[in-house]
């Protein structure tokens, strides 16, 4: 993300000019601070929306390690009450599956897509493609 630079002075009055140079440079020299000051602003504005940005990237980066980490640590599945969030991995297929809401287990997750949700893409990915695959070999007639 760019960020709006501040211009510098063209010339910093020192006192070791002479008199009119010395006046020249200060004319100069406080004619540029309105520019400056604009130029400062719209970056500090710049910089609060890009620190903005990080912390909400930061948040989200937060939210997807604690579901991944919750997703390794997952406990072996069986039969009972879980909560909205709660993973487990199947003993049928090995995969993890996140519970969708409150509710009582009674079948494996890889058999109830109803309350349980795939954490493996590329598992739902290759499912997908199969069946597309299925359905464009029946339409072409292979």
């Amino acid at each position: 993300m760019p960020v709006t630079q501040v211009p510098a002075f063209t010339k910093v009055p020192s006192r070791s000019d002479t008199p009119d140079t010395f006046s020249a440079d200060v004319d100069s020299f406080l004619s540029e601070i309105p520019d400056r000051a604009l130029a400062s602003n719209q970056q500090a504005q710049e910089v609060n929306a890009a620190a903005e940005q990080v912390a909400t990237q930061a948040a989200t980066v937060a939210e997807a390690s604690a579901a991944f980490e919750s997703g390794v640590n997952a406990d072996r599945w069986a039969a009972g009450d879980y909560s909205d969030g709660d993973a487990v991995w199947s003993p049928t297929d090995g995969l993890t599956y996140r519970a969708k809401a409150d509710f009582t287990s009674v079948l494996d997750p890889a058999s109830d897509p109803a309350n349980w949700h795939n954490l493996n893409p590329v598992e739902e990915a290759g499912k997908l493609i199969s069946a597309r695959a299925r359905r464009f070999a029946t339409w072409i007639g292979a």
